[in-house]
């Protein structure tokens, strides 16, 4: 360029000294003149775009389970909405935005990770990205890496692209921030709705296993009141038993209380028949008894039947 513009100069000195051809050394001087200002405007436009590839971008660290963290960032991608951005002073909420499988307007990204887009066709002149002034696609790009048990770094970079020129405008870093603020909101409300998911299940297996205790302690009492049931049932059977083989009952023809075991004895008393005695004595012909109210003596076995 400099050179150039010498040879343009040493051209107008010797116009001053020799006007031999007025007119064409005129034309190349205009011609030369425009040229270098062409050239100089390419080079001042291909610089200034370079410029503007550069993001601020974002970086950060999240920390929960891989599938938590996934679907808060997944959430984001799909919500529609580009966070940290706005068209219309009156609606500072950008909608209408889409999740993109891929996109060429951040290059191609070499790193590891999980990449997600999200995209905003026809924004006209949004809101803090550098230089904004015409309508465009807002890119939105999210790589996700795991770097430990349960910790993930994010990286988001969002950038603006003209339509028309192409011209890219990186942004100011507050959609950046945005996003990143509405993921990790995100996935704190997940993470809290799993804690009182867990202390639900927790409350449900108490109760549960309440339920469980009181059932397995009524069975135990149940299982009790069998056994002595059963030994109560035993017990009278036994009673019974004791009772046939001490009790008799006086035949239908009645019987006479002996004060002792033969026939010369005196009779004590006279009982009815079916009246029911204890025998205390047992000898080959005579059995000593004892009535309910007390009274004693010895009555004929002939004259007592077993009871029923």
């Amino acid at each position: 360029m400099k050179s150039l513009v010498q040879s343009i100069l040493a051209i107008k000195d010797r116009d001053s000294v020799a006007m031999t051809t007025p007119f064409a050394i005129r034309a190349l001087v205009t011609a030369a003149l425009t040229l270098a200002i062409f050239m100089y405007c390419c080079l001042y436009a291909t610089t200034t775009a370079a410029d503007k590839t550069t993001t601020i971008g974002f970086r950060a660290e999240l920390e929960g389970r891989e599938a938590d963290v996934r679907e808060a960032l997944e959430s984001v991608v799909n919500d529609t909405i580009v966070h940290g951005t706005y068209v219309y002073d009156k609606e500072q909420t950008l909608s209408g935005a889409e999740a993109v499988e891929s996109s060429k307007a951040l290059g191609v990204w070499t790193g590891p990770g999980k990449i997600y887009y999200k995209v905003f066709r026809n924004a006209l002149a949004p809101r803090n990205f550098k230089g904004s002034e015409d309508q465009g696609i807002i890119t939105v790009r999210y790589v996700l890496q795991n770097v430990a048990p349960d910790r993930f770094r994010i990286y988001i970079d969002a950038v603006f692209v003209e339509n028309e020129h192409r011209n890219v405008h990186p942004s100011e870093g507050i959609v950046e921030s945005s996003e990143f603020r509405e993921i990790a909101e995100r996935l704190k409300g997940i993470q809290l709705q799993e804690k009182k998911n867990e202390q639900s299940r927790a409350r449900i297996d108490a109760e549960i296993a309440a339920k469980q205790d009181l059932l397995r302690r009524r069975q135990q009492e149940a299982a009790r009141l069998a056994d002595a049931e059963a030994s109560a049932q035993d017990l009278v059977k036994r009673v019974q038993d004791l009772r046939h083989k001490v009790e008799m009952r006086v035949s239908t023809s009645g019987a006479r209380i002996k004060s002792a075991p033969f026939e010369g004895a005196a009779t004590l008393q006279s009982v009815k028949p079916s009246t029911d005695v204890v025998v205390l004595i047992i000898s080959p012909y005579w059995l000593g008894i004892e009535t309910s109210d007390g009274h004693r003596g010895w009555i004929r076995k002939e004259e007592l039947v077993a009871l029923p």
